[in-house]
This record gives C-alpha cells, sequence and structure tokens, in this order.
C-alpha cells in the first residue's frame, strides 16, 4: 500500500481544499505551533476510523461557516488516493447546513471507496475497502502521533498482538490445545482400564498416589515460581521506568532541596523586612543623628572655656604676689627694726586707755592732746585698719573662680568623648545601614520569591517530562531503588532455586510416567491405549517446544531487522545494540546495551526515538514479508527530543531507506534575527533529498477568532 495522494477539503484549519501528493520514500511536512500540523495528523485519522461515523461540528472549518449564509451548505472532504495492487480511493465526507447566524445542521455522511484494479471504477463500502487494504491491526503499527506512542512495547498484550498478527503462532496454540486434550483423555481411559486389572490395580493405586502428591507439587512450585517471576516483572519494570528517569529522579531531588531551601530563604526574609525597624530607629535613635556634630562644637567651646579659666587664674595668682610684696615692705621699719604686732595691746585696752586718759603699759598719764594720748589714738585707729585688712586678706585668698562648672563641663566632654562617642557617632551609620538593610531584606524576599517560582516552574516541566512518573513515585523511586533491586535479587535467586525444585519435581514425574509406561496389562487392547498415548504425549510435546521456539525465532529476527535500521538511523554515530526482552507475563520491553553487555539505562532524547523508530521499520518489513505488501510509517512530531541532532542527515536516512514516510515536523525552523519570525533553514534544506511542503496560516489572522485562521501549503522540493 503506497499513498500517493491526499484532498483535505473544509476539514478545521484547512479551509477550501488542499491537496498533498506523496513520495514513495519521505515527504516531510514542516510548520510551525498552530500551523495545521496534527490538523493534518487528525484528517488521516478521521478517514480511518471505522468505529464512529463522526460528523461532529467539530471538524468543520470554522472559516468557512462564518461565510455561510442561513440556508447556504457545503462539505467537510478528506480523500486518499493510493496504490494497493492498483489504484484505490477513500473518500469521507458530510455536508454542513447553516441554519441561523450560530448553528449548522450536518447530515449526509458517507464513507466510499473505490476500486480502480478492474477495467473500469468501481464504488466499494469505505469500511470494506480499507479493512481489507489496510486494516486496523496494521494500522497500529503504522501511525504514531508524537513521541511517546512510539513504544510499541509500553502495554502488556502489545507482544501477543504482534507475535499472533506477524507469525505462526497461532495454529501451534491451536494444536497444542487439541494435542492437550488428546493426551489428557488418553491417559485417563489407561488409567482407567489398568485400575480394573487385578493384577496391577495395587501398583496403580500406589503409582496414582505418586502421581497425585507430584501434580500438586509441581503445581504449587509452578505457582510459586509464576509468582517470583512476576514479581521480577514488576521490578523489573519499576526498576526500568526509574533507570529511564534516573536523572529525572536525579533532577527532582536537587528541586526539591533548592524549593525547601527557597521557602526557608522566603521566611526568613518576609520576618526580617517586616519587623518595624523603621518606628524602633526613628523613635529611639533618630534624635542622636547629628549628636557627633553637637558633641564637637561642645567640645571646643569647652576646651576654650578652660584655657580662658586657667589663664585668668594665672593672671590673678601673679597679681596677689605682687600686692603682698608691696604691702610687706611698707610695712617694715627703718633700721629694720621689727614693729610690736598690730593687736597689742587688744581693741579693748587701747580704747579704756585712751577714755582714762592713761598709758597701762608704762603708767604715765597721757591728756587729751597729749603725744601719748595721740599715740593711743593712732594704735587703735592701726587696729581698726589691721582688722579690716584681715579681712579684706581672708577675702582675697579665696579661689578666683569659686565654682567647679567649668571642670563639671570639661569632665562631662571627657565622658561624652572616647568610647561614648565612638558608639553614638556609629549611631547615623547604623541607622543608615539598618535602613539599607531592610531594602536589602525585601530585595532578597522579591528573588527568593522569584526563585522559588523558578524551581516550581522547573519542577512542573519536570514532571510533564516525566509522563506517568508522579512526585512520589519520583521521590519513593529515588529512595528504594536499591530496595527494589535487592528485592528483584532475592526473587531471580527464589527462582533459581525453584526451577531446581521444578526439574527434580519433572524428573520424579517422568519416572512415575515410566513407571506406569512398564506396567503390563493383562489386556491386549489396553497395551494399544498405552501405546496411543505415549504418542500423543510426544506429539503434545513437540507442538509446546514449537510454540515456544516459533516465538524466540519471531524476537529474534525482530531484532535483527531492528538492528539494521537502528545502524542506518544512527550512521555515523554511538548507537548501541538494540534488545528486545521477553518478560515472564508474557509481554516485552526494548532495550538498549553496550557491545560489553552494560544496560544503557536512560538514551538520550535522539538515541531513544531511532530505537523505537527502528523497531517500527523493522516490524514494517515483517508485515511486508508477511502480507506481501508495504505499508507506510506516518509520524506526528516524531523529533522534539532531538535536540542538536542533524535533522538534514536524519530525514535523508529515513528518504534512502525503502520504505515510504509521511513526517510532519517543525524541524528546520529557526528565528529570523531581523523580523524575529519563523523561517526556514534554506542551508539545511538544500541538503534535503526529501519531499519537502510547508504549511503555516495565512497572514492577517486574529490571535482571538478562530474563524480567521486557514492552513496554507507550499510545495518547498
Amino acid at each position: 500500500m503506497i499513498l500517493k495522494s491526499i484532498k483535505i477539503k473544509n476539514f478545521r484549519s484547512y479551509y477550501g481544499e488542499k491537496e498533498f501528493t506523496f513520495a514513495k520514500g519521505l515527504t516531510l511536512i514542516i510548520g510551525d505551533n498552530g500551523d495545521g500540523k496534527t490538523t493534518f495528523f487528525e484528517a488521516l485519522e478521521w478517514l480511518f476510523d471505522t468505529v464512529t461515523d463522526n460528523k461532529s461540528e467539530y471538524n468543520i472549518s470554522e472559516k468557512r461557516k462564518s461565510e455561510l449564509n442561513v440556508g447556504e451548505s457545503d462539505e467537510v472532504n478528506v480523500s486518499l488516493v493510493f496504490d494497493h495492487e492498483g489504484e484505490m480511493e477513500l473518500e469521507k465526507k458530510f455536508r454542513f447546513e447553516k441554519t441561523d447566524s450560530n448553528a449548522v445542521l450536518t447530515r449526509d455522511y458517507k464513507f466510499t471507496g473505490y476500486d480502480s484494479t478492474c477495467s473500469e471504477r468501481v464504488s466499494r463500502d469505505g469500511k470494506q475497502l480499507l479493512e481489507a487494504c489496510f486494516d486496523s491491526v496494521i494500522r497500529k503499527y503504522c501511525m504514531f502521533k508524537g513521541e511517546s506512542e512510539l513504544n510499541v512495547f509500553d502495554n502488556n498484550t502489545a507482544l501477543k498482538t504482534l507475535v499472533d498478527t506477524f507469525s505462526n503462532i497461532r495454529q501451534f496454540e491451536d494444536y497444542v490445545t487439541l494435542t492437550e486434550k488428546f493426551e489428557k483423555d488418553s491417559d485417563a481411559v489407561v488409567t482407567k482400564e489398568l485400575r480394573n486389572d487385578k493384577k496391577q490395580a495395587q501398583k496403580v493405586k500406589e503409582l496414582e498416589e505418586k502421581r497425585t502428591r507430584n501434580a500438586i507439587d509441581i503445581q504449587n512450585v509452578r505457582q510459586d515460581m509464576r509468582n517470583q517471576e512476576q514479581a521480577i516483572s514488576d521490578y523489573s519494570t519499576s526498576i526500568e521506568k526509574l533507570e529511564q528517569n534516573q536523572e529525572a529522579c536525579e533532577a527532582y531531588q536537587d528541586i526539591k532541596k533548592r524549593i525547601e531551601k527557597k521557602r526557608a530563604d522566603q521566611s526568613r526574609f518576609k520576618a526580617m523586612s517586616t519587623l518595624d525597624y523603621n518606628a524602633q530607629l526613628l523613635d529611639e535613635y533618630w534624635i542622636l543623628r547629628s549628636f557627633p556634630n553637637v558633641l564637637m562644637e561642645f567640645q571646643k567651646k569647652i576646651s576654650a572655656l578652660s584655657r580662658e579659666k586657667r589663664k585668668q587664674d594665672k593672671a590673678e595668682t601673679e597679681r596677689r604676689a605682687i600686692e603682698k610684696g608691696k604691702k610687706e615692705l611698707a610695712d617694715s621699719l627703718v633700721g629694720g627694726a621689727t614693729p610690736l604686732p598690730w593687736y597689742v595691746p587688744d581693741e579693748g585696752t587701747m580704747q579704756e586707755m585712751i577714755d582714762e586718759e592713761i598709758c597701762k603699759v608704762c603708767g604715765r598719764p597721757a591728756s587729751k592732746g597729749s603725744e601719748a594720748y595721740n599715740f593711743m589714738v593712732n594704735k587703735l585707729h592701726e587696729f581698726l585698719l589691721q582688722t579690716q585688712k584681715k579681712a579684706e586678706k581672708s577675702e582675697e585668698e579665696k579661689p578666683y573662680f569659686s565654682n567647679n562648672f567649668i571642670d563639671e563641663l570639661n569632665r562631662l566632654s571627657n565622658q561624652l568623648g572616647g568610647w561614648s562617642q565612638k558608639e553614638i557617632v556609629k549611631l547615623a551609620t547604623d541607622i543608615s545601614d539598618r535602613l539599607e538593610l531592610i531594602q536589602n531584606r525585601k530585595r532578597d524576599l522579591d528573588k527568593a520569591t522569584k526563585d522559588l517560582q523558578e524551581a516550581e516552574d522547573e519542577k512542573a516541566r519536570l514532571l510533564i517530562q516525566t509522563q506517568g512518573l508522579s512526585e512520589d513515585m519520583l521521590d519513593k523511586g529515588f529512595k528504594d531503588f536499591k530496595g527494589m533491586s535487592e528485592r528483584k535479587n532475592r526473587a531471580e535467586i527464589r527462582l533459581t532455586e525453584l526451577k531446581h525444585d521444578m526439574e527434580d519435581l519433572e524428573k520424579i514425574k517422568s519416572q512415575i510416567d515410566s513407571e506406569f509406561d512398564a506396567i503390563e496389562p493383562s489386556n491386549g487392547t489396553v497395551k494399544l491405549y498405552q501405546r496411543v498415548h505415549s504418542t500423543l504425549k510426544y506429539i503434545m510435546g513437540s507442538f509446546i517446544n514449537a510454540k515456544e521456539r516459533n516465538i524466540d525465532e519471531f524476537l529474534t529476527m525482530l531484532e535483527k531487522e531492528t538492528n539494521t535500521y537502528f545502524e542506518k538511523l544512527n550512521e555515523n554515530d554511538f548507537r548501541g545494540e538494540v534488545r528486545i526482552i521477553k518478560r515472564a507475563d508474557g509481554s516485552a520491553r526494548i532495550q538498549l546495551y553496550s557491545s560489553n553487555g552494560t544496560l544503557i539505562s536512560n538514551p538520550g532524547g535522539a538515541q531513544r526515538t531511532t530505537m523505537y523508530m527502528s523497531v517500527l521499520f523493522a516490524i514494517s518489513n515483517i508485515t511486508t514479508l508477511k502480507r506481501e505488501q508495504d505499508y507506510p510509517l506516518i509520524f506526528d512530531a516524531p523529533t522534539s527530543s532531538f535536540g542538536e541532532f542533524k535533522e538534514e542527515v536524519f530525514y535523508n536516512i529515513i528518504d534512502n531507506i525503502d520504505k515510504q514516510c509521511i513526517i510532519v515536523t517543525k524541524d528546520l525552523l529557526e528565528i529570523d534575527k531581523d523580523t524575529k519570525e519563523k523561517k526556514l533553514n534554506q542551508e539545511k534544506l538544500n541538503q534535503l533529498t526529501c519531499l519537502v511542503y510547508q504549511i503555516y496560516k495565512a497572514p492577517n489572522y486574529s490571535p482571538l477568532d478562530l474563524s480567521t485562521i486557514q492552513t496554507q501549503i507550499i510545495r518547498i522540493k
């Protein structure tokens, strides 16, 4: 079956009629997100849908619908021309009529096939023609949407379906079932006849008891083996998922730690930035911001006052010393004699002698006006003068500065200076620093919040990439990986022990069967039954072995074909070796190994994709051999994880493989530095040998109005 062309009319974004023709090798359809890549793929899916008569309004072009007046109609139509021992065509369509401004009516659904293998074109039922040429089982291995669907062994029934479809296993299953029934029936007949033979009845009874015990033991061991095999399979599946997502598990743990740290930072910075620092600083410390300047001015004034005090005190001391010297000189007598003290006689005695006009010192009279009387008057006057001078002298001997205000101010200046001054001077800087600290903590809070959101977003992206794995699975898998491996190892050891037990039980069974076969019946007819039973048992064993061998041979052939394509798709690059591992539960898994036997548990995106695509090419090749017909492979965005993989090399390799492929992708698009819009990479495009289409949204569309969207197509080469 080779696809030749497809016409899509009014199907969603494909407004009007658009046509693609296909190469026998690779046809590449390139478009950006929203340009109609997936719609192209879904148009084919809609055409190949044989289960439902889908004439949903959802499939109608919104642009065409908006153009219709009430009562007018048009049709949705997808038609495919292909070659299958002659040219064939499938056409699916329905009409739609606008009934009011917001509603349409769909009708006249038709799915028609056209066969041109004869001399004239014959109309056939579309479902029947599709199933005859491209049945649902084959389609399952030909159409793939996205990378997640490329692994055809992602469920437990995939291997059985594949083997049933592309091998001779079914006929062996029928033979095994039939011969098992014959063997069981013949064994029952032989046993019954021997039980009725009186000579052999006791021995038959003993052997039957042994056989029953042996059968129970075999059944128990076989059940235990199945349990261990299932456990190994389950552990292997879990370990495989964890190995495939080992980087994701480690990345999740790293992200989880960062989230916890950022949350702690966020809480800490929030607490620090919400403290009422402003009120505390303004209320308690702000008034001291100007203290350094005030203190400096204060210390200058106190220093000046101290200097002035010392200067005046020194001058006063010098003046008093001069005055004292002058007086001592004035009081001295002629000839250097020393006068009597001024207080001899005292004031009372002198006044008494003056009043009585007699000198009581010498005993002579001293009348008023006499020289002696005048001497006593002068002496009294001197006494009074000396008393006054003494009082004045006492006054003069007082300190010049009678209080200590300046000294106290000087001590205060010294106290406010030194360490206290240093601490207070720091307040201005401290206030500024603390206010800046608050702003810094707020900035830290904003950054921590932003970092936390980025970490949360990174975790969300990781969970999207690891489809099927939840946070709990990533977390638990990281912690339990070692435990799973140990439990799997224990189950494998136990399974080995059970296999040895089963071998011993099978030997016992064979011995019992041999003893049964060795019994010589009295009746010749029973001997014939014995020979028939032995023959049927041998035939049954042969078919069972052939069935298992057929599965093994099929998987070996599939592996060989897969690695042939895998080598081509990874030309001049490391690739490893693909192996298809059969599991105990009958399923299979695709794994990549190094030639030295090391499992490559987490291959890169391009390597994994080419591995799965190689299996699909191999299946397609086997299909061709089995059905004597080739079938196309159709992919929607299978290479989104290729990264730096060289697209032009990859697509040329596929184009050179003798297989029709249709791939819709956004590869080979790049951002134009000038216009900032997507454009084709002409350098890579020129290196392609395949047929290439570009699809794009017609310009001047409204980002908010679906009815303005229409897909345009252009053949590039």
